[in-house]
């Protein structure tokens, strides 16, 4: 009687723990990695030849927008492809839940960057996991609650501080979201409404996941000049919250860098502060992608004077000739090195347009800023304004703000785990549309053939480990991440002589190369580099 499902032969394991590969065999059972080992008298209903690849875990990318993109296309075609098995969304304090029906459409304009053209059906955290289970993912999915989601269920778009019975309502909020399988917090401190928060409300609702056992996912108020002392806030709301609860509170600092020029060789001392604060106790760790360039909605880095009110003011905001006025000198402030950080994130021509929504401005896609503004004949910061107006917001950029020798120091850094930062995308339908950061289509390619084949940054047991493992601790994934008998056969098998990114910001939408089989739950969802059509994936839920 035949009693494994697939049996994988003569690859070299890598098993996510960062020790040296061994060559062994693989029995799959239903969802579960059955036994590890020489295998060769072992039956199975389908054997796959892994001669000459390398067979690990399924990459799981801890920091993920896919949240809509999902519902738009389960095959999760950008990220499937590239080896990743497991997603964790709602991150940078955006999530689209928990919210009020009657607020759907204002919480979905707070954050145009991870729109997609699905029907909210949803209200609370529970009813979104229950339709990201119906459609059916490819990969697995796990959610944690927005901070910014949150304040608007409570304070709606307000720039207000939270009273005392404020604070306590979003608690409760977040208990219950909790209770219905959210895996954490995620705060925005960068982007409205977070950035309207005071250190009470933080260290309160820290506290909650801290006495939960689950984490706090951080995209921090500064990732510029003011990055250190950005990073000492958290360090200190983790250390309150840790000392409130009786237990160490999960930190997680997303996407770490050091952006923009007045930033550049801060990295040595921000992973200095970080190591400062392990060995203090405070567990902490971060992720990071392997590009120089972020991505964002263009609106997001806007000052948020001008966002207390929801998307609606800002826009009104946006056509009124004294806000521009200020805008132009806080810019100028910047650009000048007067000031920490500006209104664009960046300099004007560090800033390239990658999606709008409408027709009559496609001719702005993949082109930089300055250049826009010659054509609008305006300046860049007018150039912005009136895109963004004309746009309802929904202005997409890509901002190339980090240097090379930072991004190598975060992504060997033992406490980095990687992500993608970015969203499922196909290059058909509606998720082809504008010119995405790459990274949705190239982030571990790009690591494991570049920086580990190419440049030798990282051995390969490591970049795996940090691919693998490491995150799967960090979101408490407990029988994920690892090559192990009992865990779910969530496996990668990849070449890696061949494995590479061939996604450019010229021309994103294309998939990698190398990658050779991807397992997910037990059921092969990628097999030479083509989708199967299998739709595994699992909701995950705490």
């Amino acid at each position: 009687m035949v009693t494994n499902d697939i049996l994988i032969t003569g690859g070299l394991l890598y098993d996510g723990s960062g020790c040296n590969p061994v060559r062994a065999d693989i029995a799959i059972r239903r969802d579960k990695i059955a036994a590890i080992g020489k295998l060769s008298n072992v039956d199975a209903r389908r054997v796959i030849d892994a001669s000459g690849l390398a067979v690990c875990p399924g990459f799981i990318d801890i920091h993920s927008h896919s949240d809509l993109t999902l519902l738009a296309n389960p095959r999760a075609e950008s990220k499937i492809r590239q080896g990743i098995t497991t997603e964790i969304v709602g991150q940078c304090g955006f999530s689209p839940h928990p919210v009020r029906a009657e607020e759907r459409e204002a919480l979905d304009k707070l954050c145009p960057f991870i729109s997609a053209e699905v029907q909210w059906t949803w209200q609370t955290t529970g009813e979104f996991l229950d339709t990201l289970q119906q459609s059916r993912p490819t990969v697995n999915v796990g959610t944690m609650v927005g901070h910014s989601a949150l304040r608007a269920l409570v304070l709606g778009f307000t720039d207000e501080p939270a009273s005392g019975d404020e604070i306590i309502a979003m608690e409760d909020i977040l208990k219950l979201s909790f209770s219905q399988g959210a895996m954490g917090l995620s705060l925005g401190l960068w982007y409205p409404l977070g950035a309207f928060a005071e250190r009470a409300e933080l260290n309160a609702l820290a506290t909650v996941v801290a006495e939960s056992g689950r984490y706090v996912s951080v995209h921090m108020r500064s990732e510029a000049a003011q990055v250190l002392e950005s990073l000492q806030e958290m360090v200190e709301i983790a250390r309150y919250a840790s000392d409130k609860a009786g237990r160490a509170l999960r930190l997680q600092i997303d996407h770490l860098k050091a952006s923009g020029r007045p930033a550049w060789g801060l990295m040595p001392r921000l992973l200095e502060a970080i190591e400062a604060a392990r060995d203090e106790g405070i567990d902490i760790a971060f992720d990071v992608y392997p590009y120089t360039a972020g991505s964002r909605h263009l609106g997001g880095s806007f000052p948020a004077w001008i966002h207390g009110g929801g998307q609606d003011r800002f826009l009104r905001w946006l056509q009124q000739e004294e806000a521009r006025q200020r805008l132009r000198a806080e810019q100028a402030a910047y650009e000048q090195g007067e000031a920490p950080d500006g209104p664009l994130g960046g300099y004007p021509d560090e800033i390239m347009i990658v999606a709008v929504d409408s027709e009559d401005n496609q001719w702005a896609v993949g082109k930089m800023l300055p250049e826009i503004a010659d054509r609008m004949d305006t300046e860049p910061m007018d150039a912005a304004c009136d895109l963004l107006v004309a746009e309802q917001g929904r202005v997409t950029v890509v901002t190339f703000t980090v240097c090379e020798d930072d991004l190598r120091l975060a992504l060997t850094h033992p406490l980095g785990c990687f992500c993608t930062d970015g969203m499922a995308f196909a290059p058909y339908g509606s998720l082809s549309r504008g010119k995405p950061h790459p990274r949705c289509y190239g982030t571990y390619p790009r690591i494991l053939g570049r920086y580990v084949r190419e440049l030798g940054l990282l051995t390969l047991p490591e970049a795996v480990r940090k691919a693998t493992s490491l995150p799967a601790s960090r979101a408490n994934l407990p029988d994920r991440g690892l090559l192990k008998e009992g865990y779910k056969a969530d496996i990668t098998i990849f070449d890696p002589d061949t494995i590479q990114d061939n996604a450019t910001y010229e021309a994103p939408h294309q998939y990698p190369e190398g990658i050779a089989y991807v397992i997910v739950n037990g059921r092969v969802s990628i097999e030479a580099g083509a989708h199967t059509g299998v739709q595994a994936g699992e909701v995950l839920r705490q």
